[in-house]
């Protein structure tokens, strides 16, 4: 299972899937699902994940975790609009992952 990345699967499912659902079943305003939901708090846990995918060394390819549960909550309980941000969530990882990656290879080499 730790192989797998379960936490990133289990993050995935929470913030892609089961927080716009929850959302959209609640009645929030589409102002607070676009702005606090999909800005705010996905955009955070897309630099958090790749963040900790760079300095854990788990394989990159579980970038793509969040964006892709995203894309099917996004298809099930969010606006067409709001599709695009599954490509915004994994350039934001990549960037947090790639950033995160270079800092530990500059560290190492200074050391």
């Amino acid at each position: 299972m730790e192989k797998m990345g379960w936490r990133y699967w289990l993050t995935g499912l929470i913030m892609g899937v089961v927080l716009p659902a929850l959302a959209t079943w609640l009645g929030i305003s589409t102002v607070m699902r676009f702005g606090g939901l999909l800005l705010v708090l996905n955009g955070g846990v897309a630099i958090a994940v790749g963040r900790l995918i760079a300095s854990k060394a788990r394989p990159m390819w579980l970038l793509l975790v969040l964006p892709a549960l995203y894309l099917l909550g996004a298809y099930g309980f969010l606006p067409a609009y709001t599709r695009y941000f599954a490509l915004v969530y994994l350039c934001v990882s990549y960037l947090a992952y790639g950033l995160t990656a270079t800092q530990a290879t500059q560290a190492e080499s200074k050391n």
